[in-house]
Parts: C-alpha cells; structure tokens; sequence
C-alpha cells in the first residue's frame, strides 16, 4: 500500500497545479452516464475493482458495494422526481435492486426468497432496504413485500438491545451509530411509502440512547462506535458524521441540524483555499481506513464526499457549493490519471462507482415527500 506521507505529498502538488488552470465545462450530471453504463451491462456478476476502489486492496470491498447501490437508487429518485416524464429512471432502479439482490452481493449467496432468517446483517438490509424503499417511491409495489420483512427484521433487531443499535455483521461486535440511523431512515422510508408507523418508537429510543450516553463532551457531536470495539470509538468521525447527518435529516431533521452545525464548527477546514472536512478532530490522532480514504492536512477524502451528500440533504446550498468547488479540482485531477504516474489503483478514489453515485447524490437533491 502506498505510504501515506508519500500520497499527501504527490496529492498536495497535483492540487497546487491544477489550481492555477482553468476548469473544462462538463455536462450537468456527469456521473450519471457512468452510473448508467454500469446499470445496463448485461453481463454483471459482482462488483470489480474496476468498479470499486476498495477492492483494489480488499477484495470483499467491505460492503461498498451494497452501499454503492443504495446512493444510485436514491440518486435515481431525485432524477425521476425531477424528470417525471422520463421513465428510463424506473428502468434503472429495477436493475439496482437486481444487483443488490444478486449472489454476489447478498451475503446469503442464494435467492433471497428463499432465505427464512435474515440473522445478523444489518449493514447488508439497511441498504437494501433503502434501495427497495426508493424503487417502490417511484416504480410501484413488485417488492413491497421484501421490504416489509426487512423492515420488521430490522426493527426487531434495533429493539432487541438497550442502545438500540442492531447488529451490523454476524461476527462483529462493533456498531456505528451512523449505521443505526440509515436502519431508522429505511423504516422512515417504508412508512412514507406505505402510510405505517415502524420508525417512531426506534427513531425516538435511539435519539435519546444517543443524546444521553454517546455524546461527545468537548463538541457536543456523536461519537462514531457504540460498543467500544475500537481506539476512535469514543471520538466522532468525519465519515461516519456525514453519513449520519445525511440520514438522520429524514426522519429527525431538527436534530440532524444540530449536528451539522456541530459538525462544521469542530470539523470543516480550509486547505489550500478549499473546503473540506476534518476525519477526525485536529486533537485526535488517527490514520486513514478503507472508510476514510486518504487524509491529506487532516481532510478526509470520504469525510468530505460524505459531507457534500449531507450538505445538501439537510439544505445548506452555501457549504455545498464550497465543497463541490473544491471536489470538483480533485475530480479532474484524478480523472485525468496522472495523481501518481504508475500507480493505477490511486486514480479510483474519486472516480468509482461508489464516489460516482455518493456524489450524483448530492447533486441531485429532491424532496421525496
């Protein structure tokens, strides 16, 4: 894996260079060509480390895949609400769900129609979830009951425990609280579309599980881990933020406000005229993960994406613009192929199906209901 120090560097001087050029025009949703290539392939069978940057090193991709689905179906609504006429969106979201329910997503390696107990993925059903949530705001009930079970499952499971966080993976403990609320979003989502009532009780223990023990103190912000399973437990994080925020604005949008407010005051910055978001807080000492990306001067690359989609979730159009700016040099930069000339696996960490539909995304922003 390349050196960090050696990233940063290579990176900060690719940044300086293009600064001084002028940005190419490019067509209003750039991303959605690329998203809508992948969706027409006929010949899926899971994703590839052409498709996702992670799996240039880590082969399972740790979930990303299933994350990846779940922004393009929500991307695929804010599209089709914008464009009702236009029915190529609803052909497009019946392939999300279709690679999302595919062997080589699912962690059930079968037909989930013949799967009797979902058990312990919870990481895997908020996001499937949320894709069958968006296909049937827009193209109708062919999954309703799949998306019923899930959410029952779902709800079963966040309620079992007294943090009201369901488990994520069969053989971890460890639960991020910006999983929880994307658990509380999918059943928001399901009563939207069905006129139910799944997601008050959970979505109000949570909030005051969160609110009396995993506030912290210096910020007032959440912190990023439940359990206590890792070393930034404790500490909020910038990915995990964002990720949160961008949620959590559904179903308690008071209370996501709050944070972001928290947020940008404790972990946005500016680095090199740019905007961005801190990974971690600038007192806090912490490496890059395959969540993160790269941390270049305390920015995260993920904790800025993220922050672009929840920006413009909870409404703030004057941040997103900033951070789009800024986003979009990093963009052209990569894109180009030459971040480090050699290395191929570095040029994906902007431009990958992941990235691609977090970002389609935010710009894309629509009201569902």
């Amino acid at each position: 894996m390349i050196g960090q120090s050696v990233l940063n560097n290579v990176l900060e001087s690719n940044l300086k260079r293009f600064f001084k050029s002028k940005n190419s025009k490019q067509a209003e949703y750039p991303r959605f060509d690329f998203i809508k290539e992948f969706l027409i392939r006929k010949d899926f069978n899971g994703f590839t480390s052409e498709d996702l940057f992670i799996m240039q090193f880590i082969k399972k991709g740790w979930g990303q895949d299933i994350a990846t689905l779940s922004n393009m179906a929500e991307s695929l609504v804010n599209l089709s609400i914008k464009n009702p006429h236009d029915k190529q969106y609803i052909s497009l979201i019946d392939e999300v769900v279709i690679r999302s329910l595919h062997p080589k997503v699912n962690p059930y390696r079968k037909d989930i129609s013949k799967v009797n107990k979902f058990g312990k993925f919870g990481y895997f059903l908020e996001h499937l979830n949320i894709v069958l949530g968006s296909y049937q705001r827009i193209a109708g009930n062919k999954y309703i009951e799949l998306n019923e079970k899930i959410s029952n499952h779902l709800l079963r499971m966040s309620m079992t425990y007294s943090n009201y966080h369901a488990d994520l993976l069969p053989n971890a403990n460890m639960k991020w609280s910006a999983d929880q609320a994307a658990i509380i979003y999918s059943l928001w989502l399901f009563d939207q579309n069905n006129s139910a009532n799944l997601s008050k009780e959970i979505s109000d223990n949570w909030l005051q599980y969160m609110n009396d023990n995993c506030v912290h103190k210096s910020t007032g912000l959440y912190q990023t881990e439940v359990m206590g399973t890792k070393k930034y437990s404790k500490q909020p994080r910038g990915c995990s933020m964002a990720y949160l925020i961008h949620y959590m604005s559904r179903f308690n949008p008071e209370e996501a406000q709050k944070q972001w407010t928290l947020f940008k005051k404790h972990m946005m910055i500016q680095v090199m005229r740019n905007t961005g978001f801190r990974e971690y807080l600038e007192e806090y000492k912490g490496g890059w993960t395959p969540d993160s990306g790269p941390i270049i001067k305390g920015v995260g690359i993920a904790a800025t994406g993220l922050a672009l989609n929840a920006a413009s979730t909870v409404g703030d159009i004057k941040t997103y613009k900033k951070l789009s700016k800024g986003m979009e040099m990093v963009y052209n930069i990569i894109r180009r192929g030459n971040v480090i000339p050699g290395v191929n696996m570095v040029t994906k960490i902007g431009t990958d199906l992941l990235s691609s539909s977090i970002w389609l995304n935010a710009e894309t922003k629509m009201e569902w209901y």
